[in-house]
């Protein structure tokens, strides 16, 4: 007995869909582990390459916020266009 095999066009697009879908998940599933993996706890010899590696952080003052004003000042009003209406 022969069997006939043929994929529609659906079909294809179908399992590509799920091919893609498939690689997606794995790829999601591969970065879940690995940030599992890498919460692991320092061992001493990381300690020691840490402590000689890194740069001492300098403390730094909060940045300052300068506000701007909603409206424009008095000198200001030379710079704005002038009013059509006399």
């Amino acid at each position: 007995m022969q069997y006939v095999f043929s994929m529609t066009s659906r079909m294809v697009t179908i399992a590509i869909t799920c091919a893609v879908l498939l690689c997606v998940l794995l790829f999601l599933l591969g970065m879940e582990i690995g940030a599992r993996m890498n919460h692991s706890p320092p061992t001493a010899e990381m300690a020691a390459y840490d402590a000689h590696v890194s740069p001492p952080v300098a403390a730094t003052a909060p940045p300052v916020v300068v506000a701007q004003p909603s409206s424009p000042a008095a000198a200001d009003m030379a710079a704005l266009p002038a009013s059509s209406t006399l």
